[in-house]
């Protein structure tokens, strides 16, 4: 049977070694739902965390009083209203709740960002290393995608100057992720100043992709919500999975000018046609009830990474990657003869510990491994010697047999 196209251009982003970039995730489901003691730092969410209690019961009393029916496609308006004042509090800017859309989580919020701002022919610009469904979530359009590459040698900052030289007069979106998701790297106020600069003389648009923002301290982080000409280019994409532990709640949106908040209000109406009620209410309640939660998860995350540091002691001559910031560390696993998803297959097989590589994540991403801040004490201090132990299992064969070919990859 025929398929359309767009099925080519959903395909999941692979590899350098053409392989499917959640195949170790998705092994170690397998083997956990198997039964076996798997540990997995393959995916950005908190294993061992349950969303707070009172968003919980909020859900539950909705449903119990029957608010179980159609919803507003655009978002309930109270909860609009309560996201405008969230994106106040974290990005410094008002705005009214007709800025904002709801969705089912920020990839769906993104996915509506692709079909409502490009088309065929256009071009959309990624900084690599980007998040894997980054690639067919904006290619789905039909525009392609421009990667921009940044360098682990300079903390993978982004360079205004580089990207300049990558826009065309096809250029219509450029996709910040901040903090980034695999490196955690928040650009200074001087670049975002700059790339704004350039978005708004050419008019192209900004999706900046800010699921991360609140577990981390937002007064520390640039953002170029306040900065001349922002009101006019700036896409700004939020959810509360990770802020809020509710990744499997699916509550996302948009913040967007008048306009274009009206062509996502139209694409949901076609689309999904709103989302389940209760859902919404408990996303209501997160924002104004559980408003320590954040704080609370980022304390987690700088507990978590301390103990994954000590943990993973002398990684040589791999390289620990670490921004200080966001949910994952980066291990560079090339200066050992090997690509990630090697490092991650072997990794799962012999020590039960699942990480993602990184080769689906763009130019440079296969030589990195993501550990993801997933679980708490002991059980990531084991998960961490483990890896640590995987490391110094291929540091030992760069002297073994086929070790030349091995330095050789190595570089």
């Amino acid at each position: 049977m025929r398929y359309a196209s767009l099925t080519e251009r959903i395909a999941p982003a692979e590899g350098a070694a053409g392989a499917d970039p959640w195949e170790v995730h998705d092994r170690a489901l397998e083997r956990l739902d198997a039964g076996e003691d798997i540990t997995l730092l393959s995916i950005g969410q908190e294993g061992d965390r349950r969303t707070p209690e009172p968003i919980v019961e909020a859900a539950v009393a909705s449903l119990r009083a029957g608010d179980h029916h159609y919803a507003d496609v655009r978002g309930q308006r109270t909860l609009r209203a309560a996201i405008a004042r969230y994106h106040e509090r974290l990005c410094g800017v008002p705005v009214t709740e007709a800025a904002v859309n709801v969705f089912a989580g920020a990839q769906n919020a993104l996915f509506a960002a692709a079909q409502v701002l490009l088309e065929p022919g256009d071009e959309v610009v990624l900084v690599a290393p980007w998040y894997t469904t980054y690639p067919a979530t904006f290619a789905a359009s039909g525009a392609t995608i421009v990667p921009l590459e940044t360098r682990a040698d300079e903390g993978h900052r982004l360079d205004a100057a580089a990207l300049e030289r990558l826009l065309t007069p096809r250029t219509r979106v450029v996709v910040l992720n901040v903090p980034g998701n695999p490196v955690g790297h928040c650009p200074d106020r001087d670049t975002l100043a700059a790339v704004l600069r350039l978005c708004v003389e050419r008019r192209i648009w900004i999706v900046f992709d800010a699921v991360y923002l609140d577990v981390v301290d937002p007064s520390g982080v640039a953002l170029p919500h306040a900065l001349p000409g922002a009101d006019d280019v700036l896409l700004t994409v939020g959810s509360l999975s990770k802020s809020h532990r509710m990744s499997g709640w699916r509550i996302g949106w948009t913040v967007a000018p008048p306009a274009l908040a009206e062509h996502f209000a139209n694409l949901a109406m076609c689309m999904q046609y709103g989302l389940s009620p209760f859902v919404q209410q408990a996303a209501t309640v997160a924002i104004e009830r559980s408003v320590r939660t954040p704080r609370i998860v980022a304390q987690a995350l700088a507990e978590r990474r301390v103990v994954a540091r000590r943990a993973l002691g002398d990684l040589a001559p791999a390289r620990l990657l670490d921004s200080g910031r966001g949910m994952f560390l980066l291990l560079d696993v090339a200066p050992l003869g090997i690509d990630a998803r090697e490092f991650a297959l072997d990794l799962l097989e012999r020590h039960g510990v699942a990480v993602l590589p990184c080769g689906g994540f763009g130019p440079g991403g296969e030589r990195l491994a993501r550990i993801g801040l997933c679980v708490d004490g002991e059980r990531l201090a084991r998960a961490c010697e483990a890896v640590s132990s995987c490391v110094a299992e291929h540091r030992s064969r760069l002297s073994g047999p086929g070790a030349e070919d091995r330095r050789e990859r190595a570089g």
